[in-house]
């Protein structure tokens, strides 16, 4: 039992530590009044007679709570004024010494209700595969709702009969701690409170018709989220605060272990995640989640698919992600399947026209952060399209993923952008349904044959002059022969093929057609 648990469970109006460390040391209550074998991390009952026979317990010898009927003073006499002794306890209160004495006692069996109860909610982390497995079972030992949230306020489970009450009902709709709700903590003082008591606190919270327990999940001294326990069906006491505190000890441990904490502690985005795996749909409360990470409503975004070596796994792009995390601002972050998954905002629209793609290219080659980091670990990333819708992050991600599949370890560049590898994607896409012959048109196919047959360079005259309308002198420059020579396959190609390098159709037809056939060579 904590010696807080133990101070906060006895009838008492005020206490003195010497160190308010002390308060969060684990003590056995021991039955003996006075004297009795000094042991370290039992507490013993005490008058200021036994303290002047005995002495101060020393360094190992366990604490001696000295208690006193009446106020401060006659407690602590003339030590008010002097330096505390480490192993003594200070209260005062109303009972008589007698009265009191059963109370401390009395603490005895609690102290063992305690220890039973922290048993059962041990077995309930042992058994436990996941968290809403692990808020079930522990709600049914504190005997309580309970909420339990990740540094990005997402809800990660619930249990029990929650209130209904408008900040619950709305936080449970969004799936995350809502702004509002977080606010009005903030403006209360439980948070801060918490974070300096660094224990459980009970508070009556604004808005909410009942009180509430609210416990900051540490572990390795890092903040995992919160544990919060509504006051409905048990009256919380001093060993409940100590229960919570335990349970969110252990939901730290198991947070770390299902990599659920957040960006905020380097373990990916659980937003962004739920969006990409369709287990969120809220968008104002995406839109209100990314702002809390610093990306802007009326931006333009694009998603970027990074993978690595072939047998890079998720613990490799989760280092990975750390290190985006410290050099790329403006950046969200998670790991999907079998690659790092980045969510960048490159600006707003500036125009009227398109300009998405520039802004893209120009925002990813500018970041040296992202550069480096896949030249450095010989990794490659591919863009989806940009956009402003949110919810479109699904499509997004299957963009990237398609992209990858499509170019796969071809070529040098770092960034692979879907504008610039279009058709090779809906080359691959088409093969793989089985339609890419629908694709291709069959004057093209046959030109490209003849000259894999004869070695002559009819398709790459028609696309050289698809790429140079209108200026026979560049295309012919481009394909490194005479004018005249140029014009005299664009004559022979009309001849043999039946394709007018004039006509608007049959351009569209030798560029795309090309473009395809190129794409599916590639694969």
């Amino acid at each position: 039992m904590k010696l807080r648990t133990v101070l906060s469970e006895l009838p008492i109006r005020g206490f003195d530590v010497a160190d308010d460390v002390q308060l969060g040391w684990d003590m056995v209550v021991s039955p003996e009044w006075g004297v009795g074998e000094r042991a370290e991390g039992v507490i013993r009952l005490g008058s200021r007679a036994d303290l002047a026979q005995e002495g101060a317990p020393g360094q190992g010898e366990g604490l001696l709570l000295v208690y006193a009927q009446g106020a401060e003073e006659d407690a602590m006499g003339a030590d008010a004024r002097a330096p505390r002794e480490p192993g003594v306890v200070y209260c005062w209160g109303d009972l008589a010494p007698s009265e009191f004495q059963d109370a401390f006692l009395g603490l005895v069996r609690r102290s063992g209700e305690l220890g039973a109860r922290r048993n059962q909610l041990f077995d309930c982390f042992l058994e436990s595969y996941d968290m809403r497995q692990f808020a079930q079972r522990a709600a049914a030992v504190l005997e309580n709702p309970v909420i339990i949230s990740n540094t990005e306020h997402k809800i990660l489970a619930t249990a029990g009969a929650l209130p209904t009450s408008d900040d619950v009902r709305s936080s449970l709709e969004a799936g995350y701690i809502t702004p509002e709700v977080e606010r009005r903590m903030r403006e209360d003082g439980v948070i801060s409170s918490v974070r300096n008591a660094r224990h459980s606190v009970l508070s009556e919270r604004a808005g909410e018709k009942n009180r509430a327990v609210t416990s900051i999940i540490y572990h390795h001294r890092l903040e995992m989220g919160r544990f919060d326990v509504f006051e409905v069906t048990h009256a919380m006491t001093g060993l409940d605060l100590e229960l919570v505190d335990f349970a969110s000890d252990l939901a730290g441990i198991m947070i770390d272990r299902l990599g659920a904490a957040g960006g905020r502690l380097g373990k990916g985005s659980s937003i962004l995640k739920d969006v990409l795996e369709g287990t969120f749909v809220s968008e104002d409360a995406l839109r209100a989640h990314l702002d809390l990470l610093g990306l802007a409503a009326d931006d333009t975004y694009v998603l970027l698919c990074v993978r690595g070596p072939a047998d890079a796994n998720e613990e490799y792009y989760a280092r990975a992600g750390a290190i985006v995390q410290r050099g790329m601002p403006g950046v969200v972050w998670c790991v999907s399947g079998d690659a790092l998954v980045l969510l960048v905002a490159v600006g707003s629209a500036g125009e009227v026209g398109f300009d998405a793609y520039e802004r893209c290219e120009r925002r990813l080659s500018r970041d040296r952060g992202l550069t480096q980091m896949l030249a450095n670990n010989d990794m490659r990333a591919f863009t989806s399209e940009p956009f402003d819708d949110l919810l479109d992050m699904r499509r997004a991600l299957r963009e990237c993923r398609e992209l990858s599949a499509a170019v796969h370890a071809r070529g040098s560049a770092r960034i692979v952008y879907l504008w610039r590898h279009r058709f090779e994607v809906i080359a691959h896409n088409a093969e793989l349904a089985g339609v890419h012959d629908m694709l291709l048109d069959k004057r093209v196919v046959a030109m490209e044959a003849y000259d894999r047959a004869h070695g002559t360079s009819y398709l790459q005259t028609a696309v050289a002059s698809v790429r140079f309308p209108g200026s026979p002198a560049d295309a012919a420059e481009a394909l490194s022969v005479h004018r005249n020579t140029y014009f005299y396959r664009v004559n022979k190609i009309d001849e043999l093929f039946h394709l007018d390098l004039k006509d608007g159709d049959d351009r569209l037809a030798v560029s795309f057609a090309s473009a395809v056939m190129e794409g599916l060579s590639g694969m």
